[in-house]
C-alpha cells in the first residue's frame, strides 16, 4: 500500500498529496532548523567575537577557552563567526522563498508570476553566501600568516578551499531555473491573452 502512494506521489509532481506537498513539509523543517541554526550563529558570534578577542589580547586567560581551538585563535574565529552568522541568515532566506516556490507547485500553479523573482533572489543569495566564504577564507588564511603564524591551527571545514565547485554548479543551475520559469510565465501569460 505504501509503495503506491509513494508511486502516486511520484507520478503527480503538482498539487496537494503530491511530491510537492512532502517538499514543502521538509522545508517547514528545514524551517525551523536553519531558525535555530541562525539564532546560534548570532549567539556565537555576539560572545565568541568579544571573548576569542579579549584572549588574544591577554584580558582573559587563554586556559577559559581550553578545548575551543577556534575561539582560541582570533585570526579564525572573527572572520569565521561572521561568515556563520551571513551564512545561516541567507540560508534562511533561501528556504522561505522555497516555501513560497513550493506552495505554487502545491497549487498546482508552477509558473506563478512570483517565482521568477523567487528563483532569481535565491540565486543571488547564494553569490551572497559564496563571497562571504571566499572573503572568510581570505581574512582567515591573511589573518593568521600575518598575526599569528607561529599559533597550531585547525581551520574550519566551511572554509577549507577557497573556490568550490560544487558551490558554483548550484548557482548556475539555480540561474537557469530562473530564466526557464521567466520564460514559462511568459508564455502563459501570452497563452492566456490569446485563449
Amino acid at each position: 500500500m505504501s509503495q503506491n502512494t509513494l508511486a502516486s506521489k511520484l507520478a503527480s509532481p503538482l498539487g496537494r498529496g503530491s511530491l510537492s506537498s512532502g517538499l514543502a513539509i521538509a522545508l517547514k523543517i528545514a524551517h525551523v532548523l536553519l531558525s535555530v541554526a541562525f539564532a546560534f550563529a548570532v549567539v556565537s558570534a555576539v560572545f565568541g567575537v568579544p571573548v576569542s578577542i579579549l584572549v588574544a589580547s591577554h584580558w582573559i586567560p587563554t586556559r577559559v577557552l581550553a578545548g575551543h581551538n577556534l575561539l582560541g585563535t582570533w585570526t579564525i574565529a572573527v572572520p569565521y563567526l561572521i561568515y556563520a552568522v551571513v551564512a545561516t541568515r541567507a540560508a534562511l532566506l533561501i528556504v522561505r522563498r522555497l516555501q513560497r516556490v513550493f506552495a505554487s507547485f502545491v497549487a498546482n500553479e508552477p509558473f506563478a508570476p512570483d517565482n521568477t523573482a523567487h528563483l532569481r533572489a535565491i540565486w543571488v543569495t547564494l553569490i551572497v553566501i559564496e563571497v562571504a566564504r571566499i572573503t572568510a577564507w581570505i581574512l582567515v588564511h591573511g589573518l593568521t600568516a600575518a598575526f599569528a603564524p607561529a599559533a597550531t591551527t585547525t581551520f574550519p571545514h566551511a572554509l577549507d578551499n577557497p573556490i568550490d565547485l560544487v558551490r558554483l554548479f548550484v548557482i548556475f543551475v539555480v540561474l537557469i531555473l530562473a530564466e526557464v520559469f521567466r520564460q514559462g510565465t511568459q508564455l502563459r501569460e501570452e497563452t492566456e491573452l490569446t485563449v
